[in-house]
C-alpha cells in the first residue's frame, strides 16, 4: 500500500520499544520506505497513552494521523499485535488529515 500513502501525500514514521539495531534489521529484511524509531525507555508510548500495561515493555499497536500543525486528525488504538484498522478507514481518517492541502 505504500503507493497509496506516496499519492496521498503521507510521510510515514513508525515508533518501537526495541533498540536501534532490532529497527535497523527489521527496516533491512521488510525493506521499509519509511524511518522506524526507537523508544526504547517507552517515553512516547506512555505520553500518547498505547503502553500496554498487561505487557510491559511494548506499546499498543497505533496509528496517529498528525498535521503540519501538531493537531492529531486521526488515531487507531488497537488491542493487540493483530488488530490494524482496514485499509479504507485509515485512508479516510488519513484525509482529514491532508485535507487542508498542507501534506
Amino acid at each position: 500500500m505504500w503507493n497509496r500513502f506516496e499519492a496521498a501525500g503521507v510521510a510515514l514514521a513508525a515508533i518501537s520499544v526495541d533498540p536501534v539495531e532490532n529497527n535497523r534489521a527489521m527496516v533491512d529484511k521488510l525493506l521499509l520506505p519509511f524511518p522506524l524509531l526507537s523508544d526504547r525507555d517507552g517515553v512516547v508510548i506512555r505520553e500518547w497513552d498505547v503502553f500496554n500495561q498487561v505487557e510491559n515493555d511494548i506499546a499498543k499497536p497505533a496509528i496517529f494521523g498528525i498535521g503540519r500543525d501538531g493537531t492529531i486528525s486521526y488515531s487507531y488504538i488497537g488491542l493487540d499485535y493483530t488488530d490494524r484498522p482496514p485499509a479504507d478507514e485509515l485512508f479516510r481518517g488519513l484525509e482529514e488529515v491532508t485535507a487542508d492541502g498542507s501534506r
